[in-house]
């Protein structure tokens, strides 16, 4: 078993020696960046944490490890951006923060999802049912602002109807000096 050791971005110290699946599992994590500096025995020097981990096998082996479904990161990008962006405004009213924290952790999620292209094939059947609830959800989104734009779309068409037709509408109700 090599023994493995990274540089820790902080405070620039070499921190080791750990286990493959200790330093690995840092990896995939996120606190262990793709451009850290990494070394195990048998490296005649330090290698970028991607380049490290990109070749490596698995500690059961690479053979078994299938490549994870198509479609899910991307999904998981709209979803977590949606999710941020949707959860701005109730945010200011507090309510809306854990709908927030949710869109920072499937981007979270979908980073570390990207530092694993293989996985094990127990694993398929959970991310094929995890990329079509993040598929499922980013339709959700779709269809909303859609219907959000067609609604102010007629909203609008209303109004300039009503205010050119000299129809009754809302701005009539307003004394004038």
């Amino acid at each position: 078993m090599a023994n493995w050791y990274f540089v820790n971005a902080k405070t620039r110290d070499k921190s080791g020696p750990h286990e493959e699946s200790f330093v690995r599992a840092k990896f995939i994590a996120g606190e262990i960046r793709p451009e850290t500096p990494v070394w195990h025995d048998g490296l005649a020097h330090w290698i970028p944490a991607s380049q490290a981990f990109s070749a490596l096998q698995a500690p059961g082996g690479i053979e078994g490890r299938v490549p994870r479904p198509d479609g899910l990161l991307g999904w998981m990008t709209f979803v977590g951006v949606m999710t941020i962006l949707v959860a701005i405004p109730p945010s200011l009213m507090l309510y809306g923060l854990p709908l927030l924290f949710a869109g920072i952790a499937a981007l979270s999620a979908r980073a570390a999802l990207r530092r694993t292209p293989f996985v094990s094939p127990d694993m398929i059947p959970f991310l094929s049912k995890l990329k079509t609830f993040f598929s499922c959800l980013g339709w959700m989104y779709i269809i909303g602002m859609f219907i959000f734009v067609v609604v102010l779309l007629i909203h609008s068409a209303m109004t300039i109807w009503a205010l050119s037709s000299g129809a009754p509408h809302f701005l009539s109700e307003i004394p004038t000096p």
